[in-house]
């Protein structure tokens, strides 16, 4: 049996995976992500199902596995994270990059756990600012504001609407709220 380490490697594993997450892409693009089926994904792919399955047991588990990309990469980018309480408007701009920068707003909309995305999304912020040295016992709030962030961010990403104007709407709530 090879080693996952020899897969990353496989040149032919690449181009597969890279034909799976091409494929469901430009479904998510045509249809709801529950509408997706397996039969379709590897048409679209131009591989056979068990190949698909060499990679991945369900179509949920591509989704679990995209969405854990995401927040890695949102979490490893996060210049900011000690600035929830000290400059609330730089960390909202820094996660707000992250997340148009990962394009997180396709796979929010149409992901399988739903608010799942956001509460692990959350979850991970939380343990980096644990991590980074940021004492969550003196704000009990933070679960809150974060949610209350994600939310705001995912929200005028999926509508569309993630203007300047938008963006300093949800800064100045947080600013508001963080008075009080």
């Amino acid at each position: 049996m090879r080693h996952m380490s020899d897969k990353l490697n496989d040149l032919r594993y690449i181009k597969t995976e890279r034909a799976i997450r091409k494929a469901f892409h430009e479904l998510l693009q045509e249809k709801d992500m529950k509408r997706i089926t397996v039969r379709e994904l590897v048409e679209r792919a131009e591989i056979n199902k068990t190949t698909f399955y060499c990679h991945y047991e369900t179509l949920p588990d591509l989704i679990d596995t995209l969405e854990k990309e995401k927040i890695n990469y949102i979490i490893d980018n996060l210049d900011e994270a000690h600035l929830l309480y000290e400059d609330p408007d730089r960390f909202i701009d820094n996660l707000y990059r992250n997340l148009k920068d990962c394009q997180i707003s396709e796979i929010s909309r149409h992901g399988a756990s739903g608010n799942g995305f956001i509460d692990r999304l959350k979850e991970a912020l939380s343990r980096e600012l644990t991590e980074r040295g940021f004492n969550a016992e003196d704000y009990r709030n933070t679960t809150t504001l974060l949610v209350f962030i994600l939310h705001g961010l995912l929200g005028v990403m999926n509508a569309g609407d993630d203007t300047d104007e938008s963006i300093d709407l949800i800064k100045s709530f947080i600013r508001s709220g963080m008075k009080t």
